[in-house]
């Protein structure tokens, strides 16, 4: 990133995961987001927009000196808290005005008229008002999260579920089916646990692939870069 991140990390369990902080530096270079199976509010200190679900890297144009505010929401938490299936959000920016939602739109509303840390007040409205989590989905993910995790079907008869059933309640709690959970979730803990190995390919196979090959073909497909090449954007 060419500017300043900053996150807090919340408690588990919660609605939410953390909030975050971003301000662009001199320099409008773009920052590269990678797909994380994640949802986030952003505020600009104007509008209030929703980050669906990615199915492949974006980059955000942040104007220079630009700050950002971000909370992300904990795995099926977003799509109970808005009441829309995250499917028809994956890969988009919106402002939460244009999702149609009464109770949405008031809060944007009211975010813009607050005075302070506008931020705090709405996380603590989300950590209020958000329903119950889905137990079944919030098992797939806890599932597929595994180095090795296990198949569509045998995901689908463990929780009682027909296939197709399962692959519309992900489409519906993540914005995709659980085989494109699977990969993002194994991309990001190879991301996370790379600096515990000496090279690429221990960094891989820790992760759950099973070569090189298969982690280059899940870099090109989500990121459109090698694994070096991804390696070096995210470096700290």
């Amino acid at each position: 990133m060419s500017g300043r991140y900053r996150q807090h990390d919340l408690a588990p369990g919660l609605p939410l995961l953390c909030r975050w902080d971003y301000v662009q530096g001199a320099h409008a270079a773009p920052a590269l987001v990678l797909p994380d199976a994640c949802v986030d509010l952003l505020w600009d200190g104007a509008r209030l927009s929703i980050a669906g679900p990615d199915t492949q890297a974006q980059y955000a144009h942040v104007a220079p000196g630009r700050r950002l505010q971000g909370l992300r929401f904990a795995p099926t938490a977003a799509a109970r808290w808005m009441g829309v299936p995250l499917h028809a959000l994956a890969d988009q920016r919106i402002d939460v005005r244009d999702l149609g939602r009464p109770r949405l739109s008031a809060l944007a509303d009211r975010m813009a008229e607050r005075e302070g840390d506008a931020m705090a007040w709405l996380a603590e409205r989300i950590l209020v008002d958000t329903p119950p989590r889905d137990r079944a989905m919030q098992a797939v993910h806890a599932r597929l999260s595994c180095p090795q995790p296990d198949s569509v079907a045998q995901l689908a008869r463990d929780l009682g579920l027909t296939e197709r059933t399962l692959l519309r309640r992900c489409d519906e709690a993540f914005g995709y089916g659980p085989k494109l959970l699977a990969r993002i979730l194994r991309l990001q803990r190879f991301l996370q646990h790379r600096h515990r190995h000496a090279n690429l390919l221990d960094a891989a196979l820790d992760a759950g692939y099973y070569d090189a090959a298969q982690l280059a073909g899940d870099a090109r497909r989500l990121t459109g870069l090698t694994p070096t090449q991804l390696l070096a954007e995210v470096a700290d």
